[in-house]
């Protein structure tokens, strides 16, 4: 049998207690890695009525906030963000923020470096802040989880006319299968697909809307195909106007407008390229499933072919129009000519005020409001969101994209 004295049991307890004693902060530190890769509890959770989750990558601050803002009730909300990741490369954070309540989000980080104001909601992962904007950092969307890589597309060219063909840009999300034949995808068809996905498409990259659509995906059931049309070859002003009517004479000298080709292309969208993605590719048909959408002349042209076609789309992408190009009388003469028979798509309609040409733009992106009022068109099928920092470059595109995502697939 083994003996212990009195001061040998007070030894051992001393011993036990230096024991608990350093083991402690380990064990407090496991917890608090533990909370620290949580990037919400239940208890912040439980205090937001409609939570959403954003993640930020960002290579330069130390502590970065959010500022929750909505474009209707002007209220607005900061939240800390958490650190949950660290690599060589950059810090991964997250927040959490109601989409129903706020629909825009800025970051600061180290309280002075600031990003562009951006989308949020619920199909938004998140944003991986880069300089390179004067009116902040710019924001790439990403998808949490996910690595970051250039966008993977196929290339086709169609018939355009006798004299051409005419690039055709598909982009098919993480997962699809062209042999799954009962799995169905939307459709979104876009101008300017030269410049949609290539990140070195222009100086000021491209709209990535491959991880636009890729996050949107991951945050809900929709599924979505991209097609984006070539206008990148000369033609592009002459090709994405449509000859509605006299060009205004302060326009004249900006571009190719006059005698216009849009219904051309339009037609050529309709009964070339949606004819051969149906028939390639595994989408749904309907109306209900798919979108156009543009900007500048594009976005113009995009709406032009929307209401040319109102049978066939459900939603019209509409960002920085070129409305200017026609007068009050000639918009209100096409308008009132036009038999939608019941069909009348969903109207997103986006402008900035924060250089020259989005300035113009805008008066007349504001009079399509009234000269579609003037032919009742629904109220609840226009959405007009103006951004009055916003330039005309595709820094800004690319983060409202999201938010047209938003609209035609939350309607």
């Amino acid at each position: 049998m083994l003996f212990v004295t009195m001061e040998q049991r007070g030894l051992i307890k001393m011993k036990k207690i230096l024991a608990i004693l350093l083991i402690l902060p380990i064990i407090m530190g496991l917890f608090g890695c533990s909370n620290q890769n949580n990037s919400v509890s239940k208890e912040e959770k439980m205090t937001i009525k409609n939570p959403h989750t954003i993640y930020i990558r960002e290579s330069y601050s130390d502590k970065i906030k959010a500022v929750f803002s909505s474009t209707t009730s002007k209220e607005t909300e900061e939240v800390n963000l958490k650190r949950i990741k660290s690599s060589d490369d950059y810090n991964t954070y997250s927040c959490t923020g109601d989409y129903k309540k706020y629909d825009r989000v800025m970051f600061i980080g180290d309280d002075t470096d600031k990003s562009m104001v951006l989308v949020f909601n619920k199909y938004i992962s998140g944003y991986h802040l880069e300089a390179g904007s004067s009116e902040g950092n710019i924001g790439i969307p990403f998808v949490y989880d996910e690595k970051e890589e250039n966008a993977k597309y196929e290339t086709v060219s169609l018939k355009y006319n006798k004299d051409k063909e005419k690039n055709i840009f598909i982009y098919t999300p993480n997962g699809y299968d062209k042999n799954d034949k009962n799995k169905k995808y939307s459709v979104i068809y876009m101008c300017d697909g030269q410049n949609l996905f290539d990140k070195l498409s222009t100086d000021k990259g491209c709209w990535n809307v491959a991880e636009s659509v890729n996050s949107m995906m991951k945050n809900s059931d929709n599924n979505c195909i991209v097609v984006g049309i070539d206008n990148g070859d000369g033609n592009r002003d002459n090709e994405l106007t449509p000859n509605i009517g006299e060009i205004r004479e302060d326009q004249k000298s900006l571009g190719d407008f006059e005698n216009g080709t849009g219904k051309e292309f339009s037609d050529f969208v309709v009964n070339t390229v949606m004819k051969y993605i149906n028939k390639n590719y595994n989408t749904y048909t309907d109306k209900e499933h798919t979108a156009v959408c543009g900007s500048s002349s594009g976005g113009l042209e995009a709406f032009y072919i929307g209401m040319e076609h109102s049978d066939k789309f459900s939603s019209i992408g509409a960002l920085s129009p070129a409305f200017l190009l026609f007068n009050e009388n000639t918009w209100n003469k096409y308008l009132k000519n036009l038999d939608f028979k019941g069909n009348y798509p969903l109207l997103y309609m986006y402008n900035g005020d924060g250089d020259e040409l989005e300035s113009m733009l805008l008066t007349d992106t504001k009079n399509m409001i009234k000269y579609l009022e003037n032919i009742n068109y629904p109220k609840d099928k226009i959405i007009f969101k103006e951004y009055k920092k916003a330039c005309h470059n595709e820094h800004f595109w690319r983060s409202i994209f999201p938010e047209f995502l938003y609209y035609t697939f939350n309607k």
